[in-house]
């Protein structure tokens, strides 16, 4: 039996949603069918600690910049040595070096997963359509990325797929509450303070501003409540100015990266996400796993995930009076607040488990091996084959 050789390609394996995703599919895919390997165009962080955690190899191109024209070399002896036969990319710079060098190597199945509906501006969208026809199949996060996609590129349905991100439900359930006051001591944070949090990267389309400029109604309503911002960026020293200048330093805290984002999430009474574009936050539902009620912007996939009075509400994006209004009301009917944190708790388990997103992938890759490579899986002698018994 040999299994089919696939390289999953990422611009950069520090924290981050797309990161998250890509060692989740590398972890869960069949080991007696693919053999995995993972690759990262430079900084390979946190996430690829994880990856090689669970056994698997990741590989640093070394390049200095997401434009080293190095890269493409690198990729493409990293192919033809690897024998890969699925290359599987994610994000703008990677999928845009996969695409040439994938051809280049002549890999037999190329393809792209589209993670945001915004990439970057319209010179990155019109390079995006200038070479998504070198990919098999693009994938995207949601409904509403895929209608980017495909009003960016025109690519037809059958070209382009929705594929839901998903993730370990398990790992968000039943902590010990000690976990809970133990990370708001580590803070001087009161057990009957309301504390609302986000965890997002400190970059512009994320809102920190957003939620900065609804804190101080908030924080009017609930005095004792504490706004807690966890993650690093460009923007974070912007962010702690205009905290500093509001003079809401007591009330406003910086957490920083987290690698314990499970005990992080079950100290929080409320979970907030103000993005101004979104492709599927992998965040909100680790929130909705921890059985959280979320607030969040309408944009992007958000309106896919959280049903808006149901599992949390939503707010249009940009708007500091909505958001605080929304955080307001749930922290004001806690009833209202855990009915909400349980219906997203058994959303998350029904519709965005690792396990479902891994079983449609999987199912797109054997698609695609029995259409480009003329292989199908036997079970009954399990190996790949083709039609006239012969295998790999």
């Amino acid at each position: 039996m040999t299994p089919i050789n696939i390289l999953h390609l990422i611009t950069e394996l520090n924290i981050g949603g797309a990161e998250k995703v890509v060692a989740q599919i590398a972890a869960h895919l069949s080991k007696d069918r693919y053999n995995t390997l993972v690759s990262c165009l430079y900084d390979p962080g946190l996430v690829a600690d994880e990856i090689v955690k669970n056994g698997i190899q990741v590989v640093d191109l070394g390049t200095r910049s997401k434009w080293d024209v190095r890269a493409a070399y690198q990729l493409f002896r990293l192919l033809r040595r690897e024998n890969i036969q699925i290359l599987h990319s994610h994000l703008f710079h990677a999928n845009l070096l996969g695409r040439i060098a994938g051809k280049m190597a002549g890999v037999p199945i190329i393809i792209s997963t589209r993670h945001s509906v915004a990439i970057g501006g319209k010179g990155r969208e019109l390079i995006n359509r200038w070479t998504t026809g070198w990919s098999d199949v693009t994938i995207a996060v949601s409904e509403q990325v895929r209608d980017a996609e495909m009003r960016w590129t025109g690519l037809g349905p059958g070209r382009l797929v929705t594929i839901y991100n998903g993730i370990d439900t398990e790992r968000f359930r039943s902590l010990d509450p000690k976990e809970a006051d133990a990370f708001r001591h580590e803070f001087q944070i009161d057990q009957d303070a309301p504390l609302i949090g986000i965890i997002a990267r400190f970059h512009r389309e994320k809102g920190h501003s957003i939620l900065i400029d609804a804190s101080p109604g908030i924080l009017d309503r609930f005095p004792k409540a504490k706004i807690l911002l966890v993650g690093e960026g460009d923007t974070r020293a912007a962010i702690e100015e205009e905290v500093h200048t509001l003079g809401l330093s007591d009330s406003i805290m910086f957490a920083g990266i987290r690698q314990d984002i499970p005990r992080v999430l079950s100290a929080l009474d409320l979970f907030v996400l103000p993005s101004l574009w979104e492709g599927m936050p992998i965040v909100i539902l680790e929130a909705m796993a921890a059985g959280l009620p979320v607030v969040a912007t309408r944009v992007g996939g958000i309106p896919e995930v959280v049903e808006d009075g149901v599992t949390g509400l939503l707010v249009p994006p940009r708007d500091p009076e909505a958001l605080a209004e929304a955080i307001i009301a749930l922290l004001q009917d806690r009833k209202r607040a855990e009915a909400m944190g349980r219906a997203g708790r058994k959303r998350v388990e029904k519709h965005f488990s690792a396990e479902r997103m891994v079983h449609q992938t999987e199912a797109l890759y054997e698609e695609l091996i029995k259409e480009k490579m003329g292989l199908e899986w036997g079970e009954e002698d399990g190996r790949w084959k083709g039609e006239n018994g012969g295998g790999i």
